[in-house]
């Protein structure tokens, strides 16, 4: 969805991985974690929410509150009408676990996506 919209997400008030890209057009349908449109792929373990905010703190407002947000506003200019977000919501696991399990995927989406494109997402470079 447009970053515009990220407040209309039904389950932002879960922890679990988000991507970000950059599209010209809307876009529809499931997202591909390995477009090479993807410019972030990040983790919370906290609520979706919270980490968004953080975000788009650092990235529009030059708040040091999120490296990925402050690589974003260097490296993007503040291109917010082109962000895209989406999200995979963890729900269901223990406390013990969802943590790990959160982690896990986000480190296999950024693997898969260094195997394939030869280099981290352009905003998880710090």
């Amino acid at each position: 969805m447009a970053w515009s919209k990220r407040d209309t997400f039904k389950r932002w008030d879960l922890p679990g991985v988000y991507l970000l890209a950059h599209f010209d057009r809307p876009r529809r349908g499931p997202a591909n974690p390995q477009s090479w449109r993807i410019i972030y792929i990040g983790e919370t373990c906290n609520r979706l929410r919270d980490r968004w905010v953080q975000f788009h703190h650092s990235a529009f407002e030059g708040k040091n509150e999120h490296s990925g947000g402050m690589t974003y506003r260097r490296k993007r200019k503040c291109k917010r009408k082109k962000l895209y977000v989406a999200a995979f919501p963890v729900d269901g696991l223990s406390e013990m676990v969802r943590p790990s399990f959160i982690r896990y995927v986000e480190r296999k989406l950024l693997l898969d996506f260094v195997l394939r494109w030869r280099r981290p997402p352009e905003c998880n470079l710090e």
